[in-house]
């Protein structure tokens, strides 16, 4: 599969028409009057309920799992203030508690009683994953951090964990990174096309072990010379070409956690690597310390190359899009670069003992572990390193997978854009450990529809209770080449929310499109806001035809992509889905 590159297609959008079928009119255009004129105002207050979902791991000091909470047994303090536990979900072994389904209401009829007793007789049975519980797993291998040797027997685990572990309905993505991410294959609940995908994986090159040479070449160049100023010039290279590495992961991952964000239920990555510097160069300045300590100010110039910062932005961007970092360290257990024979007695002119090295080299061990602790302790999930039990390391993420509480409470606010801190507690239990995300993003209607539109572009994730349509016409090509390509957007009106004032209904809708092509060139998801205003004397006949939303995309030639997505701005309900067609061929 071609690597996914995010960079803009040219894309123009074009409000050609805003008709409804059968030759009514929208009142924009009544009286002369245009589809680009600037619509009537419409206030109207809307209540809009957002859910915040946390998953919660609970497990007693020994680690064991601990099942049979209820919600009451929890307390969510948001920005450090309580808030109500509003629904309550509980897995076990990888079946839903019956008990944490709600009790149907009392003043429910008798359909709406069978429904609700249905619904735990399913789950008392064979279970029925409710959507936002669904599990989407992306397992990555960061090959820029990883030697090959390392990967490969993370990768045999993997396809074990795949036969064992995971539930029939989980998607698995596999994904690397070699300074530019590879989808290498997409979204699945076929475990055998990821198992086979990950024998091809292990026929890449990793780029560790080159790393490795050249951080020795340095380590000789400190031994042999005479002043700093010979040595220091070295490092400082080093350092610089890791921290563009480093930086370059860093960027990548954030961009594979927001294309997530659309998608609905639980998000995880399994991120495996040899490790990440958190501060590049730092064990080589340590070594400048100590092997001239006159002019000691190697930990000064470490910090130039610090990123706790990116990363910290790395973990709050998966936290506001729901997604779970579990680290895996696949170097096992390391042994010191400075205990091999070519140092081995080795002594520098200045007196440098082989322990300095050692020191070194633990220096380093911590710097690359610190980036995978935080990733999975400020996301809810777990690190594993400085062990070559992996299948230990697989069993606890697949309990994870398969045992959790998930909460939900409703913020006081909606969309107001913010980070806020989430801490959760189990009340009077203070010798339970409870992980879970750190925070999460209040994100607008507007930004909700981007994320879902974007989801359906990249990954064919559809929703559509509003029965909206997509449908194109024939392509004109234009002088420079590219094809000007008109789009339609049907949306069934009888699906719309429309209020009423004086002699007009009125609806507002939000329209978005977004296109990909062959290449994996990928175009900014553009909105455009559509108010809809019908004669009081036409609804009966409107609301048994569609609204027609036009368009024209400027594209290139080839296979192309697009989604769209509405959402009902009245409603707060949203569709999205995502068509192919191919242009000038």
């Amino acid at each position: 599969m071609s690597p996914t590159r995010r960079f803009p297609i040219p894309i123009l959008l074009f409000l050609a028409a805003a008709t409804l079928a059968a030759g009514l009119s929208l009142r924009a255009q009544e009286d002369g009057g245009s589809a680009e004129e600037a619509p009537t105002e419409i206030f109207i207050d809307r209540v809009e309920v957002n859910l915040v979902n946390v998953e919660v791991y609970v497990t007693d000091k020994a680690g064991n799992r601990v099942d049979g909470l209820g919600k009451d047994d929890f307390e969510i303090l948001e920005d450090g203030r309580p808030v109500t536990i509003t629904n309550f979900y509980a897995v076990a072994d990888g079946r839903p508690v019956a008990d944490s389904v709600p009790a149907p209401d009392a003043a429910a009829d008798d359909d709406d009683l069978l429904a609700s007793a249905a619904s735990v007789a399913r789950l008392r049975g064979q279970p029925e994953i409710p959507e936002d519980q669904r599990l989407h797993l992306v397992i990555y291998f960061d090959n820029l951090f990883l030697k090959p040797f390392s990967r490969n027997n993370v990768a045999r685990r993997v396809r074990q964990f795949l036969r064992t572990h995971l539930s029939p309905g989980d998607q698995v993505m596999l994904v690397t990174f070699e300074r530019w991410t590879h989808v290498r294959h997409p979204f699945t609940t076929d475990r055998n096309a990821i198992s086979e995908e990950l024998y091809e994986i292990e026929t890449l090159s990793g780029f560790a072990e080159q790393a490795e040479g050249e951080r020795r070449r340095v380590l000789h160049q400190i031994e042999g010379a005479a002043t700093i100023f010979d040595a220091r010039p070295h490092v400082d290279l080093y350092a610089e070409s890791l921290y563009h590495d480093v930086t370059l992961t860093i960027t990548n991952l954030k961009e594979l956690v927001s294309s997530l964000a659309g998608l609905p239920g639980r998000k995880a990555i399994l991120h495996v690597s040899d490790g990440i510097p958190m501060t590049p160069g730092e064990d080589l300045y340590y070594l400048l310390d100590s092997r001239f300590s006159d002019d000691a100010f190697g930990a000064l110039d470490a910090r130039r190359y610090n990123v706790r910062n990116q990363f910290h932005e790395l973990t709050a961007r998966a936290n506001a899009n729901r997604v779970t970092f579990y680290t895996l360290e696949a170097a096992g257990l390391r042994s010191h670069t400075t205990l091999s024979a070519e140092y081995a007695g080795s002594r520098g002119t200045d007196g440098l003992v082989t322990g300095s090295r050692i020191d070194a080299d633990i220096v380093r061990a911590s710097s690359f572990q610190e980036p995978l602790q935080m990733m999975a302790l400020e996301t809810g999930g777990l690190a594993t390193f400085s062990t070559n039990n992996f299948g230990g390391a697989f069993d606890r993420m697949a309990d994870d997978f398969r045992s959790y509480y998930s909460l939900a409470y409703s913020p006081a606010r909606s969309g107001d854009g913010r980070y806020h801190d989430i801490e959760v507690k189990v009340k009077g239990r203070k010798d339970l450990e409870v992980r879970h995300r750190t925070g999460y993003r209040d994100k607008s209607a507007e930004t909700q529809l981007s994320e879902v539109t974007m989801a359906a572009l990249l990954y064919g994730v559809e929703s559509n209770p509003m029965d909206i349509e997509l449908k194109f016409s024939s392509g004109v090509r234009d002088p420079d080449g590219n094809y000007l390509l008109p789009i339609e957007v049907k949306i069934p009106i009888g699906g719309a929310t429309l209020i009423p004032q004086a002699d007009v209904y009125y609806g507002k809708l939000l329209v978005s499109v977004a296109v990909i092509d062959d290449d994996g060139r990928m175009s900014t998801v553009q909105q455009t806001p559509v108010p809809l205003e019908i004669p009081s004397a036409d609804i009966e006949i409107a609301r048994r035809q569609s609204f027609v939303y036009e368009a024209q995309l400027l594209m290139r030639r080839g296979d192309q992509r697009v989604a769209v997505g509405v959402r009902d701005e009245l409603a707060a309900q949203a569709s999205y889905i995502r068509r192919s067609v191919r242009i000038g061929t």
